[in-house]
């Protein structure tokens, strides 16, 4: 079960908190990937030597990222790659951190809360994430014949580039809502030379109607939406069925494939297990006006059907203290000709067959 804190600890854990992100925004925490002494590290970020002293010992005595060697420290082995923990912090803390801060405001007046979320933070999180590859994403993609998709949500481009990367003939495109995410996923895209076969839209999953220039339906073979779908149950998921709605007039018959993670906050009964990073999410998805996802696959199941969306496939995985998935959906009742044998011991359920995936990579972009 998620360990419940007592008062001190909560108090522990804001000053952990404001400490690690401070180091984190100065940039000494990504320095200790290699052994530093604090003198040099104070000369070289222009600190103060006792605060900073100070500030790494508390920060050593309290977490496991740090290891001490008399005046010198180092980021824990388990913290390397260091982006790895840079990612959680630019999206927990960076992004939601402000929501989080303006609690007693959004709870006064829940409209606030969109605003406060960090959409900078949250496209430096995703643009600096270099998941493993072949991703199992990408696995799933590929076992189901896919050779051109539509990205709702893209971020930072990353599995656009690494589709087109590992097949030649592979042509997609990404839309996005933010700015900042849009240019990310173009600098991704022109570093790696893709800028031919990927293009990138600036548009909200909602307003792809009104585009004057999006992919022909003949051409998007699949769409594929990563932690978008989370967005829409702020309502109790009336705006994800009519998200779902809209993808199904637009692009009729076609395959998507919905990558996000099973809600935890609020539903009852509360799921056996350690569920930390699922009730992390929820948290700041209740306060910045997103609401909280179904908690398990019927729940989904009932949205996809109310949008008369079939759900043919479900891939689900439970790490890092989240339950996560990839739903397969045809859009629209017709079947699909395309769909790959059942894996070898897969497990029936009541409206799909489901296939357990273990990945602590992907579980960390499931829930954006």
């Amino acid at each position: 079960m998620t360990t419940r804190r007592n008062p001190m600890d909560v108090i522990e854990g804001f000053y952990c908190s404001q400490t690690v992100w401070a180091l984190h925004r100065l940039g000494v925490l990504p320095r200790l990937e290699d052994s530093a002494d604090v003198t040099a590290l104070a000369e070289e970020f222009v600190l103060d030597e006792q605060l900073l002293s100070a500030v790494l010992d508390f920060v050593h005595r309290t977490t496991d990222l740090l290891v001490r060697e008399d005046h010198r420290y180092r980021l824990a082995p388990s913290c390397r790659p260091y982006r790895r923990i840079a990612f959680q912090l630019e999206k927990f803390l960076g992004a939601y951190g402000p929501v989080i801060a303006g609690a007693a405001a959004v709870l006064g007046d829940p409209g606030t809360g969109p605003g406060l979320r960090d959409h900078p933070s949250l496209a430096r999180a995703f643009g600096q994430l270099e998941p493993r590859s072949p991703s199992l994403t990408a696995q799933v993609l590929r076992a189901w014949g896919v050779t051109s998709l539509f990205d709702l949500g893209c971020g930072a481009a990353t599995l656009l580039v690494e589709l087109a990367t590992a097949d030649p003939d592979f042509r997609g495109w990404g839309a996005d809502a933010s700015d900042a995410m849009v240019s990310a996923a173009n600098q991704r895209i022109s570093r790696s030379g893709l800028d031919g076969r990927l293009r990138i839209l600036r548009s909200d999953v909602r307003e792809l109607g009104g585009l004057i220039t999006r992919p022909d339906v003949e051409d998007v073979q699949a769409l594929y939406g990563r932690s978008i779908a989370n967005e829409f149950f702020a309502d109790g998921g009336r705006s994800a069925v009519d998200v779902l709605t809209e993808l199904r007039e637009l692009f009729p018959g076609r395959l998507l494939f919905l990558e996000d993670y099973y809600g935890r906050l609020t539903h009852r009964p509360p799921a056996d297990g350690n569920h930390r990073h699922a009730l992390l999410q929820d948290l700041a998805q209740v306060l910045s006006g997103q609401g909280v996802p179904p908690p398990d696959l019927p729940g989904w199941s009932r949205v996809y059907q109310a949008a008369d969306c079939t759900l043919v496939k479900a891939y689900e995985g439970h790490n890092d203290d989240i339950s996560w998935f990839i739903h397969v959906l045809i859009l629209g009742r017709q079947p699909t000709t395309n769909m790959p044998p059942s894996p070898a011991g897969a497990d029936g359920v009541p409206v799909a067959r489901s296939h357990a995936l273990n990945g602590a990579a992907d579980a960390a972009e499931a829930a954006g």
